[in-house]
């Protein structure tokens, strides 16, 4: 019997415990409460510089390429279309401090026109013919851009380079959206 009572014993110790545990937390809880909600007193600091007003500038400009106007690589082993745009608007002060962007868009002035950001990589499939065969085709095609301050870039890629042994191909023309924010 003795072992029966030193386990009631231990359990109303912790229960006591638990009980005085309990109360220490509220009180902990309550005072962090208080000193979170309290403001602390003293000497103002020193007044900051002038801030900008709030204002965010932005320009949108249309860059258009039709398909005769890719310009071509004809690197060794890196050849890729690349379309040049003068945008003198484009500021080394925008380069510097601003962001750019750059959308292609699908179906421009229509109801169903959509945008998507470059870079943007879509994969594709064809059917094609060779020698009275059908096989199916799978390249990936990049759109990409670079800038600097008063020019953009826009760079075309197919992953299967199949442009470097049907040298009549040239990308679709495309409608871009650039937008710059400073």
């Amino acid at each position: 019997m003795p072992a029966k009572l030193s386990l009631t014993w231990v359990h109303a110790c912790t229960r006591q415990h638990v009980k005085k545990m309990k109360k220490l937390f509220t009180f902990l809880s309550v005072m962090l409460m208080a000193l979170s909600f309290a403001s602390c007193r003293g000497p103002q600091g020193p007044k900051g510089d002038p801030g900008r007003d709030g204002l965010v500038f932005y320009k949108v400009i249309d860059l258009d390429v039709t398909s005769n106007q890719w310009g071509y690589s004809d690197q060794d082993n890196n050849n890729y279309f690349f379309a040049k745009f003068n945008v003198p608007e484009l500021t080394w002060d925008i380069y510097n401090n601003g962001i750019i962007k750059v959308y292609r868009e699908y179906n421009t002035g229509s109801n169903n026109a959509s945008q998507v950001e470059l870079p943007f990589v879509r994969h594709n499939e064809y059917l094609s013919n060779s020698n009275g065969q059908q096989f199916w085709g799978f390249y990936t095609e990049t759109v990409d851009y670079e800038f600097t301050a008063g020019q953009v870039i826009i760079y075309y890629t197919a992953s299967d380079f199949d442009y470097e042994l049907d040298t009549s191909f040239v990308p679709e023309g495309m409608h871009f959206r650039l937008i710059m924010m400073w």
